[in-house]
């Protein structure tokens, strides 16, 4: 199983092995062309998951070198590996991948749940602006289970940044307005999204979103070609609308406000009045509903439908 996402996303798989890949900085830079190379590390958690223990033979993380821009790195060379696991070790790199294994022969039985972290510390750089994929891989049961995950690491030039992306308020009535705001570096490209919804804000550092009716999360999403980087910030609405195709209700329903469309929608039927017991009156038919809010009763009638018209 293959999956491809964001390094720093979060990652939920159905796959026995789930990686999450975070990267220091956070925003990677390239290399200045020249002076001091810009220097990144990668941090790769696996971590078992599923039922049931597994044999966990190897784990291994390529990093392409080279000098273009779907390379990562301009050099492999001096950079540092460590895994966090008793038991294990780095046993090596071969074509840019570099290799941890246990040292317990035929692999380590792991529960699910359990973890190892893999550091490969001061990578250098390279000058080429854009996307770079990095491939972690876990070999399981003797090699009859195989789980990947590719990373995409974007790289920004020197001096790009995007931060601070905060919600005033946090937290709304139903009905309010929130004010986004963040910082930006004047290279960045800038698009704001939520569900549904995008809006280009390259070169501003605020925006207003009106008549939030339920929580929402929004995203700030940095650009420079083909590298980008997204924050996200999450608004809440104690008391949002509601939207669902169907609704039943068991109980009492109270309302201070039923609009005409809701009317048009929904047939409502009195429930029985314990006062009325041995008494047989007309239930209301959809022709008698008021559909003008306006005259809508204050109260239902009290009597009970009769069999033959429920």
């Amino acid at each position: 199983m293959t999956q491809y996402v964001p390094a720093g996303a979060p990652l939920a798989t159905d796959d026995r092995v789930a990686f999450q890949l975070n990267t220091v900085p956070e925003l990677v830079r390239v290399s200045p062309s020249t002076g001091d190379a810009e220097y990144a590390n990668l941090s790769l958690v696996a971590t078992v998951t599923g039922t049931g223990p597994i044999t966990l033979n190897e784990v291994t993380v390529k990093v392409l070198a080279g000098a273009d821009s779907p390379h990562f790195a301009s050099s492999l060379d001096g950079v540092e590996p460590a895994v966090d696991r008793s038991g294990w070790t780095y046993t090596g790199m071969q074509q840019s991948t570099f290799s941890f294994t246990p040292t317990t022969a035929g692999g380590e039985t792991v529960d699910p749940g359990a973890s190892l972290t893999i550091a490969l510390n001061r990578i250098p750089v390279n000058q080429a602006i854009g996307s770079s994929q990095v491939t972690a891989t876990a070999h399981w049961n003797n090699d009859s289970g195989t789980s990947r995950t590719i990373f995409e690491v974007a790289k920004f030039p020197p001096g790009f940044y995007v931060r601070d992306f905060t919600a005033s308020p946090v937290q709304v009535n139903n009905g309010g307005d929130v004010e986004l705001r963040w910082q930006a570096s004047a290279g960045a490209t800038l698009h704001l999204l939520w569900e549904g919804e995008q809006h280009q804000v390259t070169g501003r550092s605020e925006y207003t979103v009106h008549d939030l009716r339920h929580t929402t999360v929004f995203y700030l999403r940095a650009s420079h070609g083909t590298a980008e980087q997204t924050l996200g910030t999450v608004v809440g609405v104690p008391d949002p609308d509601i939207e669902v195709n169907n609704l039943i209700l068991t109980d009492t329903l109270h309302t201070n406000r039923m609009e005409t469309l809701t009317l048009d929608r929904i047939r409502i039927v009195p429930a029985p009045n314990l006062e009325a017991a041995g008494r047989t009156q007309r239930a209301p038919s959809e022709s008698d509903l008021p559909h003008d809010p306006a005259t809508t009763p204050a109260s239902a009638p009290t009597s009970a439908p009769s069999p033959e018209e429920t």
